[in-house]
């Protein structure tokens, strides 16, 4: 776990304990926490002795966290670190603010201080023709999935929203940005702890309405939530491709999916908007739905119960 006190032109600037303790109540509550830091040079960026990072006093071993306080998005920042060699399998960096966050279709994703605005990188499964384990299709739902039996561990009932948003009571207070160049896979999480924006702000009149943790009574902090989402989610992950095949986490995911069997309504792309009943998932991570007599498998669209 690292605070990167140096600046990135046009991705990251420099940040330590204090000034991040002063962006938010909660992220001071994980600075005490953790603390206290040290100030150290940061060989693994540069050996020249100019470049500096905090590192708690009692630093554990494990995936690196690097913390931003400013960022323009961690996924640029994740692209960075990935391109200059500098990220392992598992590393992420979460920042307590980002100015040019990205959900889905590139949509903004709204960043204050105080919720989970992380990126990290996933291992590529591998893939074997005999078996069958194409997994390449179903990342964004692996992850959810993921996070999801973290969330239920720590007692907080959540539910996916296909194909990649995370819902407690029915309510978005998650989503999942998968981005692959080559054999790198990417992972944006954004996690609502303790802001969401009010129903009259969403961005369009179709949309799941939105929460955070702390109004569903979850009260957590976002680096330490953070922390246990990847220690957790790398096991959970680990075990899932060794012990299941895809058809089996089709099956593993259908009942963790929100309104199946049930009746939402649905758009797609540049069509209107229809009444579907969600069947379940296809092989290949399409949702299947059932309209009118006729079902058939989606790819993309927004659905609202």
């Amino acid at each position: 776990m690292l605070i990167l006190d140096f600046d990135r032109q046009g991705l990251f600037q420099a940040a330590g304990p204090e000034t991040i303790a002063l962006a938010n109540r909660l992220w001071q509550k994980d600075i005490q926490t953790l603390g206290p830091w040290n100030r150290i040079h940061a060989t693994r960026f540069d050996d020249t002795g100019n470049t500096w990072v905090w590192q708690p006093e009692q630093y554990s071993k494990g995936p690196a966290v690097f913390i931003c306080g400013h960022c323009t998005s961690t996924m640029d920042v994740a692209w960075h670190f990935i391109e200059t060699r500098q990220f392992d399998i598992w590393d992420s960096v979460i920042a307590v603010e980002q100015t040019a966050g990205r959900g889905q279709r590139k949509r903004q994703w709204i960043s204050p201080a105080g919720n989970i605005h992380a990126s990290w990188l996933w291992p590529l499964p591998e893939f074997d023709e005999a078996l069958g384990t194409d997994w390449s299709s179903l990342i964004s739902l692996i992850v959810g999935f993921v996070l999801t039996q973290v969330f239920k561990s720590l007692n907080v009932p959540v539910r996916i929203k296909w194909p990649n948003d995370l819902l407690v009571n029915n309510r978005k207070f998650g989503g999942i940005l998968v981005e692959r160049r080559a054999d790198h896979i990417v992972v944006g999480t954004g996690i609502n702890v303790n802001y969401s924006p009010e129903d009259h702000l969403m961005r369009e009149e179709f949309a799941v309405p939105a929460t955070h943790l702390s109004d569903q009574g979850y009260e957590m902090s976002p680096l330490y939530l953070w922390m246990t989402l990847v220690e957790k989610g790398k096991s959970l992950f680990e075990k899932l491709i060794q012990s299941a095949t895809p058809d089996e986490f089709i099956r593993m995911i259908d009942t963790q999916m929100a309104w199946i069997g049930k009746k939402v309504m649905l758009r797609q792309t540049n069509t209107d908007i229809f009444e579907a009943v969600i069947l379940g998932l296809a092989k290949d991570g399409g949702l299947r739905i059932k309209k009118g007599n006729m079902e058939k498998v989606i790819y993309s669209g927004s659905i609202i119960p």
